[in-house]
């Protein structure tokens, strides 16, 4: 695939030396150091450079609760010696699983018996597929972190009864009774009567429950 030969596209057992090298690198100079800059770098996908990211913060915050003592790093040290127990690849990258099965059309009259490439299209279909994975993968990394930092309430006695009385999220039906992009608005009716329009807090919790109309894709 095309893909395969394009710099940043899999990346092999990355160090913890050059982890700690990658979030110090975005740390101090994010804008210069984007995920899609470090991604291609160290040759990683950017759903790893994430991952990592936060890892990395996660273990910073943890030595300042520490204060400033570092976290006990011999499995990382261990494993960095010993590079030859993993099955390190050259790049990474997501590569569509495509059904194979006969594809008969009827050609237009004048055809010159020439077809596309099925690797350029297998490799257009993967980076489709790779931006979907990308973004819900994003979606759901976020949310996570609001979950961490206990900006939602996931426990049932966080969830209890307001003294002022609960907020309800409602959505107006459209024309011909149609709901969500085909017709209707969504917003708060706050207990006193009144209502508002949602914050983004919300619309993150709306866009979360909207299905997604998609085949599933096979990372």
């Amino acid at each position: 695939m095309k893909r395969v030969r394009e710099p940043g596209a899999r990346g092999s057992y990355l160090k913890d030396s050059e982890r700690s090298e990658m979030y110090k690198k975005h740390k101090e100079n994010p804008e210069l150091y984007t995920v899609e800059k470090l991604a291609k770098e160290y040759r990683i996908m950017r759903q790893r450079v994430h991952a990592i990211l936060w890892l990395k913060e996660l273990e910073e915050e943890e030595e300042e609760k520490k204060l400033g003592r570092p976290l006990d790093d011999s499995v990382e040290l261990l494993l960095d010696t010993c590079p030859e127990f993993f099955i390190s690849h050259d790049r990474e990258f997501h590569v569509a699983s495509l059904p194979y099965k006969p594809d008969f059309k009827v050609m237009p009259e004048g055809w010159d018996g020439t077809t596309r490439d099925p690797d350029e299209v297998h490799y257009e279909i993967s980076t489709k597929q790779d931006e979907i994975l990308y973004q819900e993968f994003v979606q759901r990394m976020n949310f996570n972190k609001m979950k961490i930092a206990k900006e939602v309430k996931c426990h049932k006695y966080s969830r209890r009864r307001p003294s002022e009385g609960w907020n309800f999220m409602v959505e107006k039906l459209g024309p011909k009774g149609k709901r969500g992009n085909g017709g209707g608005w969504k917003f708060i009716s706050i207990a006193d009567g009144s209502s508002r329009p949602l914050n983004e807090f919300e619309k993150m919790f709306v866009k979360r429950e909207t299905p997604r109309r998609r085949r599933k894709i096979l990372p």
